[in-house]
């Protein structure tokens, strides 16, 4: 999907991005504020590749500003950073005041917005960096958090199928703690679905 109104521009142009998971909407305007280029790229190499040549030919990049820099946005963020194009972050709480309730959302629309909003030099931020030893905290944190939720689940699962186990089996796991109870599901015989589930959440525990 693609509108144009008006011929590329020579000279410092103002871009916003909208971002999302499988597609980015670029818009271009000129100095004087008017729209160069309205179009939907994909979210991926060749997307970037192309979006950042719509930029190149439309003018000399003065701003880019882009919600989402280090969420649906970091990929394009990088590339376009390579590229030495100044990309900043378009700051999302503009974004939920411009809304009236009720209002639906237009790609298109939010990424006029952006481009103007690098028109005017406000409301913008510098995008947190993807790479170094701050990014490599950030994901081992992240992967930390995930792995301690699955850990939780499978206790609280563990525990609410022993809730409805034979007297027998729930007796034996009553009080005990959720880790220690984890380390003991291994030993349960038990049958048919009850008994596969809890070795599955055994297995789990253990991986």
């Amino acid at each position: 999907m693609r509108t144009e109104s008006t011929p590329g521009a020579r000279g410092p142009v103002f871009c916003g991005v909208d971002t999302h998971a499988d597609s980015h909407w670029l818009c271009v305007l000129d100095w004087r504020g008017r729209k160069v280029l309205s179009r939907q790229f994909p979210a991926d190499a060749a997307g970037y590749e192309a979006l950042a040549g719509a930029i190149a030919a439309a003018g000399e990049p003065a701003c880019v500003a882009m919600e989402g820099t280090s969420s649906y946005g970091a990929g394009l963020t990088r590339h376009l950073a390579s590229l030495g194009m100044p990309v900043r972050e378009a700051l999302s709480p503009a974004r939920m005041q411009r809304r009236r309730p009720g209002q639906g959302k237009c790609d298109e629309a939010d990424a006029e917005r952006a481009a103007r909003t690098a028109m005017s030099g406000s409301k913008l931020g510098t995008p947190k960096s993807q790479d170094g030893w701050v990014d490599g905290v950030r994901c081992m944190l992240a992967a930390r958090s995930g792995a301690v939720k699955a850990r939780t689940s499978a206790i609280n699962t563990a525990r609410s199928l022993l809730t409805t186990a034979p007297e027998g089996l729930r007796s034996r796991f009553r009080g005990m703690g959720g880790p220690r109870l984890m380390e003991e599901l291994p030993s349960v015989r038990a049958e048919g679905a009850l008994g596969a589930a809890l070795g599955a959440l055994a297995d789990l525990w253990e991986a």
